[in-house]
């Protein structure tokens, strides 16, 4: 193994002017992220910080809650979690069938000493603490809240 080197000189260059000039405008910059200014008329008045291009997009969406469902279980699939009551919360979403508030707690007599999550759309069964669906062979786990 031989150690390469470059032969060519590199420039870094800096945004410092850029910054400067917005430090002037009374724009606090921490981090190359903006703090708006409370003085201007645009700023947002909830301290949070924002990035640039947050800045400028003022249509911005907010995030819609998903559903979630808590359960009390034992773990039913192989996992490295202790047999003992856990309680856990998951987004309500099947993988499979790909709905969202479709997952309950069926209360099955084989279950009844772990519990499990069960999808009323399709029927498939996931562990309540690990999440994953209860086939050996099966790549489906639910989602943490």
């Amino acid at each position: 193994m031989t150690i390469d080197s470059a032969d060519e000189t590199i420039t870094v260059t800096d945004n410092t002017s850029t910054l400067d000039n917005l430090s002037s405008k009374n724009i606090t910059v921490i981090n190359g992220t903006y703090v708006l200014d409370k003085n201007n008329g645009w700023a947002k008045t909830d301290g949070k910080i924002y990035e640039e291009k947050s800045v400028n997009s003022k249509n911005k969406q907010k995030e819609k809650s998903k559903p979630t469902i808590t359960i009390t279980a034992r773990p039913s699939v192989r996992s490295n979690y202790a047999y003992k009551w856990y309680t856990t919360t998951w987004v309500d979403y099947c993988p499979h069938c790909h709905k969202y508030g479709v997952l309950y707690n069926a209360h099955k007599y084989p279950a009844r000493y772990e519990q499990e999550l069960t999808c009323k759309r399709c029927g498939a069964d996931y562990c309540g603490v690990v999440g994953k669906e209860k086939y050996s062979w099966s790549h489906y786990y639910l989602t943490k809240a």
